[in-house]
């Protein structure tokens, strides 16, 4: 009985290595996918000072820049593509109709003369 003991703890041993064997790897992981999250509406020097302070090897933030730069448009154009669809599907006319009529509107308007020299 000792003996199994024994063998599952050396087991325990095992199994604790391969769990703590590259902590490291996920945690960058973690942190690469909330920063790629992020940087979506972060300027791009922004988002090298970030990556600068992370302390990453200089080929990967050139890697990452790279890759957050395409993320970002692909994001921005499809964003821009779904809203023009919504607005397209919206009757402007009615709705600011419909807005005038429970609200009250003042608009203020001058003119000033300029001088001509």
């Amino acid at each position: 009985m000792a003996h199994e003991d024994v063998k599952s703890d050396s087991d325990d041993q095992k199994s604790n290595e391969k769990k703590t064997d590259k902590p490291w790897l996920s945690e960058m992981m973690k942190e690469l996918t909330l920063t790629g999250l992020a940087t979506v509406f972060m300027t791009e020097d922004s988002v090298r000072s970030y990556l600068k302070d992370k302390k990453l090897p200089k080929e990967l933030v050139s890697l990452l820049l790279d890759g957050i730069g395409k993320k970002k448009d692909d994001f921005y154009g499809l964003l821009a593509k779904e809203f023009g669809r919504v607005l397209s599907k919206i009757d402007l006319t009615q709705e600011m109709s419909k807005f005038m009529e429970k609200h009250k509107m003042n608009v203020q308007i001058s003119f000033e003369r300029k001088e001509v020299e």
